[in-house]
């Protein structure tokens, strides 16, 4: 697809090698869902060749401001490793979402009609969850919106409002997202169906008398809303058991205790009042003790309801929300009648012995994948679309990805769209040599990046097309290495499984064929995964870029500095090399040396301090670098540190 006539481009992009087709499902109202914690973050100057003149405390503060925690993806300690374009709809299995895994990526984006309607969609979360593989959501209800429609502009045909963009975007958020989440060593539960949805320890059911005691904070719902915690016991199932809940719904603002003792889904309600309100952000511990049809509540170790009843004798216990109301749960402990501990979970490990409410999300539900390389034009839509889909699902990256060569396009993407990330794609294997715009290109990004805190991800080319050579593993490696030099935080792979030629743009190889073989492409990117990028990507994950730099090179590109020795590497000789320079918290220096051929090997000699240390990704251990003579293979780098 030719470039937008405002802006000139340098490389091929995605968009213009993969039109994704498919049919668009309109879809329905969901119930709402919310969560979240930050990651770490790149931040320094803008110039490529000069020192970082801000550092870590600025980039968190600027990550502190932003909407969006960046979710699951960027709080997972592993360096983030995506693909694009995963099995089709009909290859979107357990075994083949394992066979992602195994290659070592962390989460995928849609494509390959994965995206071609709602079903299709939640198919692939069902099974990407079962995996342990994330998912970055190309809603198709959302997407066909934003490329088709004009929003707020009534003088535009096919225009709808800002706030019928809200509802479509958290409708799709509400479809997706999970409302059963442990966040920072506690349950949080976000939200409930309109009915009200029962979790409950998956072994409990056979439990008669016990108590069942837990922390809870209840929240608001909407701006200033009620606040209410309910818990279960005796659970038959999500339709009958013992409901009680604590609430800010007394009269006077007055905290209430609700007594709900559910039949067929139909509750008889009774209340207690209780002499105090609940105070914003305080905890309240519950302890409920069931002997026969006594049913005793203790908050906060007084006694405030004894109830009789003898509709249910045994059954599990656990937690229930409803609609839009949302708590934290923490310190389950479930004992016996003769005081033996039957059951405790303090949330740090996963939700794994409950079992969650039916429609509770996805736990692979990583954020929306939004839009994919806007114009300069588009960008205060996207940015109003980001916006929305952060109120809807703060625990979510909001996602968008930039064209090639969009010059001044990054700094307003990343000043404008308030989403962690700032993505682009730019593919430089070439039928003939290398696109050397690549580290322009890089420079452009890293410099945006950095000015106002995102996190800088690229797309790498692994798959052959037209004028593009099928990439060699020293390929995949040098695109990797160049990135990590500049600074990026997050690789991801275009594409993983091969394109039907049909579709034009003559696609050849990929890591899978169009009919789902594995190609040495596979082979390489498990090896290049495991043992390079995912264990030296999550060294330099906590790094702030500070130069980039090349040595040994007569006329380097447009993007590399010259080299300017520090108090690291004071100087180079030999083959040519990019240096990228960064510090860590304690402003401990470190230097990325990156082969800059793809093609051969590199020798270099480096004046390093007595006390330097190189990483070496395969061991996964720091180690003394002895002499600063390196060897480097064809696209190969080495990471390293002051002492």
């Amino acid at each position: 697809m030719p470039a937008p006539d405002d802006q000139p481009r340098n490389g091929l992009s995605r968009r213009s090698v993969l039109q994704i087709g498919g049919a668009v499902v309109a879809a329905g109202l969901a119930p709402p869902f919310a969560a979240g914690t930050a990651s770490a973050a790149t931040r320094g100057t803008a110039a490529t060749g000069t020192a970082a003149t801000t550092g870590v405390a600025a980039t968190t503060a600027a990550r502190a401001a932003a909407a969006s925690t960046g979710g699951p993806i960027m709080n997972d300690p592993r360096f983030p490793i995506g693909i694009f374009w995963p099995p089709p709809p009909t290859e979107t299995t357990v075994e083949r979402y394992r066979e992602i895994a195994a290659a070592g990526f962390t989460y995928v984006h849609g494509g390959n009609y994965s995206n071609s309607d709602v079903q299709i969609t939640t198919h692939m979360l069902r099974v990407a969850d079962e995996a342990g593989v994330g998912v970055l959501v190309e809603d198709p209800d959302v997407k066909w919106v934003l490329k088709n429609m004009s929003v707020g502009d009534p003088a535009q045909p096919n225009t709808i409002s800002e706030d019928e963009l809200r509802q479509r975007i958290t409708t799709a958020v509400n479809r997706y997202a999970p409302s059963w989440r442990a966040v920072g060593g506690r349950l949080h539960i976000s939200s409930g169906s309109g009915d009200g949805s029962i979790g409950w320890v998956a072994d409990g059911m056979a439990w008669s008398d016990y108590t069942l005691a837990f922390d809870t904070e209840p929240l608001r719902t909407g701006a200033g809303g009620y606040a209410q915690a309910g818990w279960a016991f005796r659970i038959q199932d999500e339709r009958n058991a013992y409901v009680w809940l604590l609430s800010t719904q007394g009269s006077n603002g007055k905290a209430v205790l609700k007594k709900a003792v559910f039949v067929n889904g139909n509750p008889t309600v009774t209340q207690v009042s209780l002499p105090y309100q609940l105070e914003p952000g305080k905890s309240y511990h519950v302890e409920t003790t069931l002997s026969g049809s006594t049913i005793t509540t203790r908050i906060d170790g007084v006694v405030v309801d004894t109830t009789t009843d003898s509709t249910y004798a045994a059954g599990s216990a656990g937690f229930r929300e409803a609609g839009p109301e949302s708590a934290y749960f923490d310190n389950v402990v479930v004992t016996g009648a003769g005081g033996a501990e039957l059951f405790s979970d303090g949330f740090d490990d996963g939700l794994g012995a409950w079992r969650l409410p039916a429609g509770a999300g996805y736990g692979a539900f990583a954020g929306l994948h939004l839009y994919d390389e806007p114009s300069v034009g588009q960008l205060p839509l996207v940015a109003k679309a980001v916006a929305m889909a952060n109120d809807a699902y703060p625990d979510a990256l909001s996602y968008v990805n930039h064209f090639p060569g969009f010059g001044a396009g990054y700094e307003q993407a990343a000043r404008d769209v308030d989403t962690p990330v700032l993505s682009f794609d730019r593919y430089p294997i070439l039928a003939n040599g290398e696109d050397l715009g690549y580290f322009e290109n890089w420079a452009q990004v890293r410099a945006a990046a950095l000015k106002h805190g995102r996190d800088s991800w690229i797309y790498i080319q692994s798959v052959g097309y037209a004028n593009h050579a099928i990439p060699t593993k020293a390929d995949l490696l040098w695109q990797i290495s160049i990135s990590l030099a500049y600074g990026c935080k997050g690789i991801q792979y275009f594409t993983y499984w091969t394109p039907d030629p049909a579709r034009g743009e003559a696609f050849t190889t990929g890591l899978i064929t169009v009919d789902g073989k594995r190609t040495r492409l596979y082979r390489y990117t498990k090896d290049v995964n495991a043992n390079y990028l995912a264990p030296l990507g999550k060294q330099m994950l906590g790094l702030t870029s500070t130069a980039v730099q090349v040595a040994g090179l007569a006329n380097p590109p447009a993007g590399l500095a010259p080299f300017a020795a520090d108090d690291l590497v004071s100087a180079v000789s030999g083959d040519p090399v990019v240096l990228g320079r960064f510090v860590d918290a304690d402003d401990r220096l470190h230097t990325l040396v990156a082969n800059y051929s793809r093609h051969e090997s590199a020798h270099v000699q480096l004046t390093l301090p007595a006390a330097t240390e190189s990483y070496a990704p395969r061991r996964d251990r720091w180690v003394r670098e002895r002499d600063g003579a390196l060897s480097l293979d064809a696209g190969e780098a080495v990471l390293l540190r002051a002492q």
